[in-house]
């Protein structure tokens, strides 16, 4: 009879002991609240869009929503989310959609597939100074020698972006920042707690020196070629 109160004592003591090293993770903790995903949540952003050319610059405004429209299973049988593009010139003009793009979020890893290309955009537990590689599943590197990193910073600070506040948020710097005389590579995109993207910065420019050859007007910035484009949120909610 001893034997046996032992043996299911010690059975218990296992169970209890497996419920526990195999216990959810917390999602606060692991921070998967940076970019909820729920049918029918929106983000409308404010876009500038200006590619250079010889030192001029064409410039386009407009505005661009990102809409959850569904849900499917992709043929590894993992949940996906589809998410619809749309774009209008301005507040008053009739939304044409885009483009569709379609996300999967694991306990591990946020991963966005956009014109057949992956992007692993978001890794969890989010971390200041974690970092791993954005375009680990493409061969679509903007460096041909070597997968591109992507680092946390500021996790868990404010941020300001015109007239909206948010008080959690996590910067994603994307690639090695550049800035000197040959080339800028700046970009990072902006994640806040309970609402997702609100801002993305993309700006890349290679400047005319003696490296890219000749009629360039010397002792000025001179932008031989570059793209910069601003995303700011401007609302968001669910439909």
């Amino acid at each position: 009879m001893r034997k046996a109160l032992l043996l299911l004592v010690v059975l218990a003591g296992f169970a209890s002991g497996c419920e526990e090293k195999y216990k959810d993770p917390d999602p606060q903790a692991m921070g998967y609240g940076y970019y909820p995903l729920e049918i029918g949540d929106y983000r409308i952003y404010s876009v500038t869009d200006i590619k250079f050319k010889n030192n001029v610059g064409d410039t386009m405004r407009f505005q661009m929503q990102e809409r959850v429209d569904t849900t499917f299973l992709d043929q590894t049988n993992t949940l996906n989310y589809k998410i619809v593009r749309s774009t209008r010139s301005d507040e008053n003009s009739v939304w044409v959609e885009d483009s569709v793009l379609a996300v999967t979020k694991s306990e591990t890893s946020l991963q966005l597939l956009q014109d057949n290309t992956k992007y692993v955009k978001l890794v969890f537990p989010v971390k200041n100074g974690k970092t791993w590689k954005g375009d680990a599943f493409n061969t679509h590197s903007i460096n041909k020698n070597e997968k591109e990193p992507y680092t946390y910073i500021q996790v868990g600070e404010p941020f300001q972006l015109n007239d909206l506040t948010f008080p959690n948020t996590a910067t994603v710097i994307q690639g090695t920042p550049i800035n000197n005389l040959i080339q800028l590579d700046d970009r990072k995109e902006v994640y806040a707690e309970g609402v997702g993207r609100v801002y993305r910065l993309y700006n890349r420019v290679v400047y005319c020196n003696e490296t890219t050859g000749a009629g360039c007007e010397f002792g000025i910035e001179y932008k031989l070629d570059g793209h910069e484009r601003h995303e700011e949120l401007i609302s968001y909610g669910s439909r």
